[in-house]
């Protein structure tokens, strides 16, 4: 696969595991080298291998870059309505978007599960499509496995909207 026949961008989700579980004294970090679970891990894999570049959606800082740093850990989770008060704030969220200025015509891949659907929606305004090629994965589980091989055969997932 040429660097041409890659995706601009995927958005990766953040994920609980974090560094400071195993080294609570380590101070920030790089976001690439925050998260640790195993489907993040994976997610960062695919996204490295079929994207230019790639997003990490928290729940605490919302879009990161790779070389964006973590100040430290925390524990927050988007909820299937999105954000909470312990979330940042969709306002922010949207301001954050607008300030990527990524072409509203271009089609972004999220490794991500349903809930990650309407949050998107609601940060673009529906104004940005979004490709959810883990949807109808009857957990993570399988969705772990789906990622896997791609990233070994090198075949990038089926688009499902």
């Amino acid at each position: 696969m040429g660097i041409s026949d890659k995706t601009k961008l995927i958005i990766i989700p953040s994920g609980k595991p974090k560094i400071w579980d195993k080294f609570p004294d380590l101070g920030p970090v790089k976001a690439s080298e925050a998260y640790t679970g195993t489907f993040h891990h994976l997610s960062k894999a695919y996204a490295e291998q079929f994207a230019e570049s790639y997003l990490i959606l928290s729940p605490k800082y919302g879009f990161l870059r790779p070389d964006d740093v973590v100040a430290g850990t925390y524990d927050v989770r988007f909820t299937m309505k999105g954000t909470s008060e312990n979330t940042i704030q969709l306002a922010e969220l949207k301001q954050m978007w607008q300030e990527l200025q990524i072409n509203p015509t271009e089609q972004i891949p999220m490794l991500g599960g349903k809930k990650f659907r309407g949050l998107l929606s609601s940060i673009t305004d529906n104004k940005q499509t979004f490709d959810f090629p883990l949807t109808g994965s009857s957990g993570i589980g399988v969705m772990q496995q789906k990622l896997k091989q791609a990233i070994e055969t090198g075949i990038p997932l089926n688009s499902t909207k």
